[in-house]
C-alpha cells in the first residue's frame, strides 16, 4: 500500500486524495489468526504541511478467524481510522525526539504497516462469534451453541472441595 508524493513533495499546503485496494498476509493478534478475506480498501487525503506529511483517512476490511470460546469459524468486518506523519528520513524532525513522527524514503510512502496497526487497534481483546456465544464444554468439548451435552458442570472450588467430602 504505497503512495506517490512526488507531485506534493515541493507544495507546501497541498493534498490529494486517494483510495488504495490491496489484499493482505494473514496477521497474528493474540495467538489468533486473522485472514483478510477481500482486499483491504483505504481512502483518505495526504497534505503536505512543511515537508510533514499527513495521511488520514479510513481502513475498511473484513476479517475471518476462529472464535475464542468455541472455535468455529466466522467473519467481522471491521473499520477503522487512520492518521499518521510522515517525514523524509534525511529532513531530521525525528533526530528532535519526536517519536510520532514515521520515516520514508524517496518519493513514495508505505503506509501498510501503519494500515494493519490500525484495524488492530478496532479489534476486541477476545474474538467471539457473538457476544452469547455458550463455548465449548470444559468436559466433552461439545459445542455448546450446537447441542446440550450431558456433563454434570458442578464447579466447585478446589480450595472448599474437602468441606463437600466432610458434608458427606
Amino acid at each position: 500500500m504505497k503512495i506517490n508524493i512526488l507531485r506534493l513533495k515541493n507544495a507546501p499546503g497541498s493534498s490529494f486524495t486517494f483510495n488504495i485496494s490491496k489484499g493482505l498476509e494473514t496477521v497474528e493478534m493474540n495467538g489468533q489468526e486473522l485472514n483478510f478475506v477481500s482486499p483491504v480498501e483505504v481512502t483518505g487525503e495526504v497534505v503536505n504541511r512543511n515537508n510533514l506529511f499527513l495521511v488520514k483517512g479510513l481502513v475498511k476490511a473484513t476479517v475471518s478467524t476462529n472464535c475464542a470460546k468455541c472455535m468455529e469459524p466466522f467473519e467481522l468486518k471491521v473499520q477503522a481510522p487512520l492518521e499518521e506523519t510522515y517525514t523524509q528520513e534525511n529532513e531530521g524532525f525525528n533526530q528532535a525526539g519526536d517519536d510520532e513522527l514515521i520515516t520514508f524514503h524517496g518519493d513514495v510512502i508505505d503506509i501498510e504497516p501503519e494500515v494493519i496497526k490500525s484495524l488492530l487497534m478496532e479489534l476486541p481483546m477476545r474474538l467471539v462469534c457473538s457476544p452469547d456465544c455458550r463455548g465449548l464444554c470444559p468436559q466433552c468439548g461439545t459445542n455448546l451453541n450446537l447441542k446440550q451435552c450431558n456433563c454434570q458442570n458442578e464447579v466447585i472450588d478446589p480450595r472448599l472441595a474437602i468441606l463437600k467430602k466432610l458434608q458427606q
